[in-house]
């Protein structure tokens, strides 16, 4: 497989939109605030470190130093919007079915591709399960508010029995 390193402004948008998404509730999660930058900075060293060891016969790639904290702190305002109405795009971009509008959809579903290309670019195992079990957190805050919604299975699997 043919892995490379997605840029580290990337990884930084998308712990922008992730945090952005965790503050506009109501009862934000603490710990992930405090630590959303952090874990896809790490994921990003992973995809580097992965890429490095693939392709060990080539000059090693050294990781990206910025900070691109502008970046950051742009992206956790988006994600803000889209988890409170919605963020409506300047540049009449089509996300979903609104004109320039990403919804708490939209985002989910485009920010779920975005970490399966991380992944793919992952061939260290344990490095691609780190990655993952992040990512598995991040969809389950993307998707919080359905799962509360959504009520019963919690330490149970009912299907055909009566509740």
């Amino acid at each position: 497989m043919s892995s490379f390193i997605i840029g580290k402004v990337e990884y930084v948008k998308a712990a922008g939109l992730m945090y952005g998404m965790e503050s506009a509730k109501r009862d934000a999660h603490r710990w992930f605030l405090d630590n959303v930058r952090k874990e896809f900075d790490h994921v990003y060293a992973l995809n580097v470190a992965s890429v490095n060891e693939q392709y060990s016969h080539h000059e090693p790639i050294v990781p990206d130093e910025n900070s691109y904290d502008d970046v950051f702190e742009a992206y956790c305002k988006k994600g803000e919007l889209i988890g409170n109405d919605g963020y409506t795009s300047d540049d009449g971009i089509i996300f979903h079915q609104v004109e320039g509008v990403m919804t708490k959809h939209d985002l989910r579903i485009r920010l779920w591709h975005f970490f399966q290309s991380v992944l793919y670019q992952i061939e260290n195992e344990a490095a691609h399960r780190m990655a993952a079990a992040w990512f598995f957190t991040c969809i389950s805050k993307l998707y919080e508010s359905d799962l509360h919604a959504l009520g019963g299975w919690w330490g149970e699997v009912e299907l055909d029995e009566a509740a």
